[in-house]
């Protein structure tokens, strides 16, 4: 099967779009550097450490604060059962916010769930991660802190935001969706739940207690599962949502 776009089918465009991360990453870097050598750094400074710690602070003060726009180029996405981000886009696609998000090919193999739990998302060229609120600030990943952590930075700064921008709209513009036109996700909210709980080792009976459905429901979307994800059993489609098996088509993937 075919994936879509390749830098190679453009390559003056992959080339510009590479030289752009590269320097949105220096830029970062030198704004780190003097922030972490205590000179001025106006508009920039540490959002988190830790994926944890991150996604505590977005929703914590990042989300309420935003009026009208959450863009982001996320390079690789893993389907991570206790996200603590999935009540916070909840509450902004509840406020009407404008949420999209681009990812690269790669997300398909890490996030067999990807088309149906984010279905606006995009596949591209996603080379740095970084999140675009309103078109006036940018949530930008930074170097890994002393301890091995990943690090978050947002930045109000002109010259931080605008390379922001335009390496998003650049992106979106080599985008494709996810999920094919007029598609429908392949695994129903619940059947998301219910996968998440599986990998974390819920028994049955807790899931079905959990979600106010019966067991033969439960057993029906853990079947479910196991189909679309093109494994033999519930054991291997745990493993597969963690990236462990690469399955034969992914489910609700764009075809070239």
């Amino acid at each position: 099967m075919t994936t879509g776009l390749r830098d190679d089918d453009h390559p003056a465009e992959g080339v510009g779009l590479a030289a752009a991360a590269v320097e949105l990453t220096r830029r970062v870097n030198d704004l780190t550097l003097a922030w972490l050598a205590r000179e001025p750094s106006p508009g920039f400074r540490l959002l988190g450490s830790g994926i944890e710690d991150i996604e505590r602070n977005l929703a914590a003060a990042v989300e309420p604060a935003t009026r009208r726009s959450v863009w982001s180029l996320q390079p690789v996405i893993t389907f991570d059962p206790r996200n603590h981000m999935r009540s916070a886009d909840a509450r902004s696609r509840e406020r009407g916010l404008d949420m999209r998000m681009v990812t690269t090919e790669r997300t398909l193999l890490h996030h067999p769930l990807i088309s149906s739990e984010y279905p606006m998302a995009r596949v591209g060229p996603a080379q740095f991660q970084c999140i675009l609120v309103d078109e006036a600030a940018a949530v930008v990943a930074g170097p890994n802190d002393e301890r091995g952590f990943q690090t978050a930075w947002l930045a109000t700064r002109s010259d931080v935001v605008t390379r922001v921008a335009s390496l998003w709209h650049e992106t979106w513009a080599r985008s494709r969706p996810v999920l094919p036109p007029g598609a429908t996700p392949p695994f129903t909210p619940r059947q998301c739940l219910v996968a998440r709980r599986l990998m974390v080792g819920t028994k049955d009976a807790a899931i079905a207690r959990e979600l106010g459905v019966s067991l033969r429901t439960v057993a029906a979307d853990i079947a479910h599962l196991v189909h679309e994800l093109g494994v033999s059993n519930r054991a291997a489609a745990v493993l597969a949502l963690r990236g462990g098996i690469s399955t034969g088509a992914q489910p609700g993937a764009a075809p070239a």
